[in-house]
């Protein structure tokens, strides 16, 4: 099996991403771009005007900048969202994916093609199951911590 850094550095994202890609135009309202993220049980929406990304609308932006503030709900997504966000490409390595993601903390990142078009996402899960098709034993078979003490009832 090849070491973990040589499989991150050769892996390209277009093999590990999946097919979900929730996206919506600039001109959306707001509330409608949020009832698209509810009705799709998503954390993000991509913001694209045909195949040109201008921006991301994720979970974070509606707390930050919706919740508790007098909105306009059918203003456009365009002035809530994150413009001009990162991207990434299909070819890029996964572990470029990973370092970026952990470096920036992001959940989603879309892909754009050479011509800087929208053609996927990729997010943190998507990776985490990656990682975990690799390392099954690791992942699945962990015994708990012995001097793991927990703060509630619960655990957590």
């Amino acid at each position: 099996m090849p070491s973990t850094e040589k499989l991150l550095k050769e892996k390209k994202i277009s093999e590990v991403v999946n097919a979900r890609l929730i996206h919506t135009p600039s001109s959306t309202p707001v509330k409608n771009a949020v009832e698209l993220m509810r009705r799709e049980s998503s954390a993000y929406v991509v913001v694209a005007d045909g195949k040109k990304i201008s921006g991301m609308f994720t979970e974070t932006d509606v707390i930050q900048k919706l919740l508790g503030r007098k909105v306009d709900w059918n203003a456009p997504i365009r002035d809530f969202m994150t413009k001009s966000p990162t991207v990434l490409h299909p070819g890029d390595s996964v572990g470029k994916a990973i370092d970026l993601m952990v470096e920036k903390m992001f959940y989603h990142v879309p892909l754009v093609d050479e011509r800087g078009e929208l053609v996927r996402i990729l997010s943190v899960r998507t990776l985490i199951r990656f990682l975990a098709e690799f390392y099954p034993g690791e992942v699945y078979n962990l015994p708990p911590d012995p001097h793991q003490v927990a703060d509630t009832a619960e655990g957590g």
